[in-house]
């Protein structure tokens, strides 16, 4: 089979033609893909894997970039979805395979597993208890000396949200190790300032993990894996409540920072980031 890479292009092309549609989500996908595929046509990547493939939306990204896919999903629909788009493009469905990535063993049934340039994991780690364990899966499904990238949620964007989280951040996080009294009083300080109602609890009572850009940098270099980088991405031009008073400009001027540099501003006003690691050579 003959992969199509200008239908892919054109897909992607049209993503981009509509970023600003208030119809659809907040496209922040399309902006990691960016900071993924520069990296990985820098490096001269001629593979990738994403794990946690779901609609397939990653598809026409990496074929249009002239790379090769594969992946997997815990979601046999989900496989099969991704699977369809792959084929319509004129790639291989079985390079995606149903697969877990907390089970090594369901990993290695991938083809080209331990060989691929560079790996994707988009909304996999806030949901990983076990992240030493889940990343050194993933690891082994690149070659020595590949690249992966990583999404974690970004707690750093909780000191301007002016919700639950805030509060949460501040009592749990910064001030960990002080006095239950300190603590206590800094809350109800908090709580009487931000609104405590939002967001919503989740629906199944388990709220995703999120994590500190500064802190997990040395986590990860104390595992072993070389160039950890951190590359924020989905801003968000002011406090996520405040979107509703005029949704059209807060998605307009937080799609213009995802193109800009905005230095350690990323930090505070993205709610997500990519961690990107290179596995020794």
């Amino acid at each position: 089979m003959t992969i199509d890479r200008s239908a892919a292009a054109a897909l992607v092309t049209h993503e981009t033609d509509t970023l600003a549609d208030l119809g659809i989500g907040y496209p922040a996908n399309h902006f990691a893909w960016r900071v993924i595929l520069d990296s990985a046509r820098e490096r001269g990547a001629r593979s990738l894997v994403e794990i946690g493939v779901g609609g397939g939306n990653g598809v026409p990204h990496v074929l249009a970039a002239g790379l090769d896919f594969a992946g997997i999903d815990n979601v046999p629909e989900k496989v099969d979805v991704t699977r369809a788009i792959l084929r319509d493009l004129g790639g291989d469905p079985a390079s995606i395979v149903v697969a877990d990535a907390e089970d090594a063993a369901s990993m290695a049934a991938l083809p080209g597993a331990g060989s691929f340039d560079t790996l994707v994991g988009l909304g996999i780690m806030p949901h990983v208890d076990d992240r030493a364990a889940v990343t050194a899966n993933l690891a082994a499904l690149v070659r020595p000396g590949g690249e992966l990238f990583l999404e974690f949620r970004n707690s750093l964007f909780s000191l301007v949200t002016f919700n639950r989280f805030t509060r949460s951040f501040i009592v749990d996080d910064l001030l960990a190790g002080r006095s239950h009294q300190i603590r206590q009083r800094v809350g109800d300080f908090v709580a009487e300032r931000v609104d405590m109602a939002r967001p919503p609890l989740p629906s199944s009572g388990h709220e995703a993990y999120y994590d500190n850009p500064l802190a997990v940098v040395p986590q990860f270099e104390r595992l072993g894996y070389d160039e950890v980088s951190v590359h924020p991405f989905h801003y968000h031009a002011a406090m996520p409540v405040l979107e509703s008073s005029d949704p059209q400009a807060f998605r307009d001027e937080s799609l213009a920072m995802e193109d800009d540099d905005s230095g350690w501003r990323g930090l505070f006003l993205c709610s997500a980031f990519l961690l990107r690691l290179v596995t020794p050579a």
